[in-house]
């Protein structure tokens, strides 16, 4: 189990992350963080956008159901 802990520099809390068998985090990544009521911490690597560079509506999918007819009784006033 890898352990660490939190120390005060300035007005931030910093937490060093250790490697794990020669696995650590990237240098200069952003990160999302999310803060969980059960102090849990979570690190999200933040992307780019995949859809910025996209043409309009290039990932639209037609309604499957958008060319069928209703059939049937339609009028509830009788």
């Amino acid at each position: 189990m890898l352990m660490t802990k939190s120390r005060l520099q300035g007005s931030s809390v910093v937490v060093t992350l250790p490697s794990s068998n020669g696995i650590k985090p990237k240098e200069n990544q952003e990160y999302i963080v999310v803060y969980s009521d059960d102090g849990t911490i979570m690190l999200v690597p933040k992307i780019d956008d995949p859809f910025t560079n996209e043409k309009d509506a290039e990932y639209y999918e037609k309604e499957p159901w958008e060319e069928l007819v209703s059939k049937g009784v339609t009028n509830f006033d009788n």
